[in-house]
């Protein structure tokens, strides 16, 4: 409870650096809020959400967010639609709406997997020259048009640069150097996709998966995450023994515990 009234130099302390925020469910929150999905008034809602989300998170002391503004698997559900699904991400990515947002909140942003895309290289060249070449807080769009393009373009990019090391193949890869992540926040199954963690980015990778849908992320939530992420979790000790013995305490909570990821249906949707 005093964790969650902290003032917010305080949260920032804990925070990690990099964070993956994989956003999922927005239709179901976007029909929750009254709008039909892929609508204009729908691609509107979700920038707005995204720059109030990532805010959110930026403030709290995390200095590098790795976020999508869509899967491969959107480009295959919209078929002929796939190129106005494009000019709306390239929109809502680096259209004027955004950089107005990016230049008064002071956000340096970036387009990575561009070069894989081409519709959206000018994208990835407005960014760089519209945001900050150094800067505080990172937004790293990730985008990817299908599942194996993560890893082809890594195999291709350490076999040009003969990269010998992650950090060497970071740079080669992104041409930056970005520390990886080690909180995965995410919506839904239980599950790690490399269609939204780009697998050079990852430390060891402390997840969590609403069962809120969308953009529902707030203030109290996101402590709540960053707490157990800083305290409950940090559960390593170098004595094994004593410490193993200690179970027996809590014996029934470990023998009769729920299995996490077993759901159910609601409806078309796993829950």
């Amino acid at each position: 409870e005093e964790f969650l009234v902290a003032p917010i130099e305080e949260i920032a302390k804990i925070a990690p650096s990099t964070v993956i925020y994989g956003v999922g469910g927005t239709r179901r929150h976007a029909v929750f809020a009254g709008l039909e999905p892929w609508s204009e008034a729908y691609m509107r809602w979700a920038r707005e959400e995204t720059i109030r989300c990532t805010d959110l998170i930026f403030r709290h002391g995390v200095r590098n967010l790795i976020t999508l503004p869509f899967v491969p698997s959107n480009l295959k559900e919209v078929n002929a639609y796939r190129g106005q699904l494009i000019e709306k991400a390239k929109w809502g990515i680096a259209g004027d709406e955004a950089l107005a947002d990016y230049q008064r909140l002071g956000w340096r942003v970036r387009l990575l997997g561009a070069e894989g895309i081409p519709e959206l290289e000018d994208a990835a060249k407005r960014l760089r020259a519209a945001t900050p070449s150094e800067g505080q807080h990172t937004l790293y769009w990730s985008v990817a048009s299908y599942e194996a393009a993560y890893w082809e373009t890594l195999f291709a990019t350490v076999h040009r640069t003969h990269a010998q090391t992650r950090s060497e193949a970071i740079k080669a890869l992104y041409g930056e150097e970005i520390p990886p992540a080690t909180l995965y926040l995410a919506f839904g199954k239980p599950l790690i996709s490399l269609t939204i963690i780009p697998p050079l980015l990852i430390d060891q990778l402390q997840c969590y998966w609403s069962q809120q849908p969308g953009y529902m992320l707030d203030e109290r939530q996101l402590r709540t995450i960053l707490y157990d992420y800083a305290y409950l979790r940090a559960t390593w000790q170098e004595e094994k023994i004593e410490r193993a013995k200690e179970a027996l305490t809590h014996r029934k909570a470990w023998e009769e515990g729920p299995i996490l990821g077993v759901g159910m249906r609601l409806g078309p949707f796993w829950y």
